[in-house]
């Protein structure tokens, strides 16, 4: 099973909508994989220190909402602080779009693992209550 946990966020700025996808990865080009049963993700999320508003799945796809009151997002690295060459630790990688059809800024036109950045954000947008907490 994938596990996507993510913190979505919808903003206005100077009368813009800005869409924030915060995604966990590993490496920020990888996505976290667990023999897994299904029953047992908001557990496995609770013993990485995640803890969940929500949890979607999609085939073999999880996405787990992550609620930033509770979880201490800064106790993982962000994508920017990641060297090249380091492709086993988890960190936060954040994707953009703005607008309300969210077509000014597309996703990048990549793959993470079998999943396409927009395919994980349409789930994402199409299944959460965006979080009131911004993500920097």
């Amino acid at each position: 099973m994938i596990l996507l946990p993510y913190v979505y966020t919808v903003s206005t700025l100077q009368h813009i909508t800005v869409h924030s996808y915060t995604i966990l990865t590993i490496g920020g080009t990888q996505l976290w994989s667990e023999e897994i049963d299904p029953t047992d993700v908001e557990n496995s999320m609770a013993v990485n220190d995640l803890y969940t508003d929500s949890i979607q799945q999609y085939g073999d796809l999880c996405l787990c909402s992550i609620n930033p009151q509770k979880t201490t997002l800064s106790d993982f690295f962000t994508w920017n602080e990641m060297t090249a060459t380091d492709t086993d630790t988890f960190c936060w990688r954040t994707l953009y779009t703005f607008g309300e059809n969210q077509n000014w800024l597309p996703h990048p036109n990549e793959y993470i693992g079998n999943y396409s950045y927009q395919t994980l954000c349409d789930h994402i947008r199409k299944t959460s209550k965006p979080s009131s907490l911004s993500i920097t």
